[in-house]
């Protein structure tokens, strides 16, 4: 054998010992020596973490009274692979459950892994089930989301699905907030990557927060609740909507409307009840903008409260169009500002519009907050309606001026309101209590938008309203507390048809005590069908509101509440 073959075969034979020596120390140290990659490489396939379904934190009033709580509840799942007979097992939960035997054996469907046969039964049922300890079927606890209140609060609140997800209200725009892991599972997987809720390792994640507060008073709020239930009743109206407000920092202490839904049952009324109509619906404010306009005119230093205006006995043409009073009684000559604004004149209101003018209008819609969201913590809300100064006619800033042609959501008008109140701030509303305690008129939560003097002129114009007995809020005048605040009658508009004949919204929104005010207060009666004009129907409403409001709280301990009807005028 030559020498160059024997080096040959000596390489050889040193490649494969190399080999072979490489391959048992990797099978060593695959099964022999510990291999944490491995371990976890292994863990991943054959086990699979899952979050248990959420713990949802409560939700409290002001005064820590419930609004809406998750109790434990059991829900029933099964295993259709593991079951020994779909047949019996279907007869076993006819017999508990009840329903017929092919609804059950419809749903064991063998094709699945899992299925949940029932969600959140009574513990009674649940009880007789672990009994039965039928192979394949599986008990698993969740939480339910409860609203002791029924009806109270619901466009507030909203509601969840059965997995707890918020679906509207602060349930959906707190979502993650309320969500509270309390428990993750280990469960196990075979090789096909089927799940066994039977092997299960659980473990405790941290303590849940405590909840969260809202603004609201749940005193407040059931009243309000009940005023609106009687003036619904009472003018047959489509729908009745209030707020109460703080108009120093935006708290609400009071949302509601009707018609109303229970959140514990959602699909048992009509999807038109659950729509938020305070923050998503859009209406012509009608006589409620006088003021912003007149609060424009008294700003930019056009017009003094005592500025006379012509209000040519009720009539004034804007090109070729005529525009006349609502009410005969309103035919005047001449009116002051102060007097165009108490007793509603809409001739004088166009005189002011035509001051202010269309980059004025502009303004106005945007300094106080009519074309924007609110930002109040609640989903779904509407942006105000935008003009541009093109679109602007002579004739459209004259109807504007009484509140035609331009539509707002009832909340951003309510919160228009507050600089009169505060002293000039526009502030936001909020529905989130903070955690921070602070004296309420300690500061303002807004931004300065028109000056002092002018919400001082202004909120005296707003005092003669409710307190000149020529006034359209004198039925809102309370004994002993000065009241501030505005009438709207408005035309409704549909943009197929125009402006409805009869069919009207009658808006009252005013503070009190002016003085020093406490409660910001905006009510809505949409298409009442007695009487219409909101002299009528929302002034009253408003007043019994207010009433009951200081009561409540103790802000006006001498005063009686007043039972008695108002007499029409």
């Amino acid at each position: 054998m030559s020498q160059w073959l024997k080096v040959r075969l000596g390489l050889v034979s040193l490649s494969f010992f190399a080999f072979f020596t490489l391959v048992g120390f990797r099978l060593v140290q695959l099964q022999v020596l510990p291999n944490q990659d491995l371990y976890d490489l292994s863990k991943k396939q054959f086990t699979r973490t899952d979050k248990k379904a959420p713990f949802r934190l409560p939700i409290f009033d002001r005064n820590h009274e419930e609004l809406a709580i998750s109790v434990p509840v059991t829900s029933i799942y099964a295993h259709p692979k593991k079951l020994s007979s779909r047949k019996k097992t279907a007869l076993l939960l006819s017999r508990v459950l009840g329903g017929q035997t092919s609804k059950w054996l419809q749903k064991l469907d063998a094709k699945k892994n899992f299925v949940w046969v029932q969600r959140q039964i009574s513990d009674e049922k649940a009880n007789e089930l672990k009994k039965l300890k039928i192979p394949g079927i599986g008990i698993e606890s969740e939480n339910k989301r409860i609203y002791p209140n029924g009806t109270l609060a619901a466009h507030v609140l909203g509601y969840t699905d059965i997995d707890g997800n918020g679906l509207s209200g602060v349930e959906l725009s707190l979502n993650q907030t309320l969500l509270q892991e309390r428990e993750r599972r280990k469960l196990s997987k075979d090789g096909k990557g089927n799940t066994s809720y039977f092997e299960k390792n659980q473990t405790r994640m941290e303590e849940p927060q405590a909840g969260i507060s809202l603004t609201l008073d749940r005193r407040i709020q059931a009243m309000v609740e009940q005023e609106l239930d009687k003036t619904k009743s009472e003018t047959r109206a489509q729908s009745v909507m209030a707020v109460v407000m703080n108009p120093f920092n935006g708290e609400i202490l009071a949302y509601a409307q009707r018609p109303g839904f229970d959140p514990n049952t959602p699909t048992q009324s009509p999807t038109d009840s659950q729509q938020n109509k305070i923050i998503q619906s859009l209406y012509e404010p009608g006589s409620t903008l006088k003021v912003l306009f007149a609060a424009e005119a008294l700003e930019k230093q056009t017009l003094t409260s005592a500025s006379v205006l012509d209000c040519g006995n009720g009539k004034i043409k804007v090109g070729n169009t005529v525009i006349s009073e609502s009410d005969k009684k309103h035919n005047h000559h001449s009116l002051s500002l102060e007097k165009v604004i108490a007793y509603s004149s809409n001739v004088g209101a166009v005189r002011v519009a035509q001051k202010v003018g269309a980059q004025g209008a502009l303004d106005l819609l945007e300094r106080f907050g009519l074309t924007r969201k609110t930002g109040v913590e609640l989903s779904g809300e509407t942006s105000g309606q935008k003009k541009n100064k093109e679109a602007l006619t002579p004739l459209l800033v004259a109807t504007m001026g009484f509140g035609q042609g331009i539509s707002t959501t009832p909340l951003q008008l309510i919160s228009a309101f507050s600089p009169f109140a505060n002293g000039g701030f526009l502030v936001s509303p909020t529905i989130l209590k903070s955690s921070t305690e602070t004296d309420e008129k300690s500061f303002v939560k807004g931004e300065r938008i028109i000056s002092e003097e002018t919400a001082l002129e202004i909120k005296n114009m707003l005092l003669s309203v409710t307190e000149d007995p020529k006034g359209t809020g004198y039925l809102a005048k309370i004994p002993g507390v000065r009241v501030a605040g505005k009438t709207g009658t408005a035309q409704k508009y549909d943009p197929q048809t125009g402006y409805k004949n009869g069919k009207y919204y009658s808006s009252f929104i005013g503070f009190l005590p002016a003085e020093n005010p406490q409660f910001l207060i905006g009510v809505m009666v949409d298409e009442p069908k007695s009487e219409y004009y909101a002299s009528l129907v929302a002034s009253p409403l408003f007043k019994r509101i207010a009433e009951h409001s200081l009561h409540i709280l103790n802000r006006s301990p001498s005063l009686t509440v007043s039972n008695s009807k108002p007499v029409p005028r």
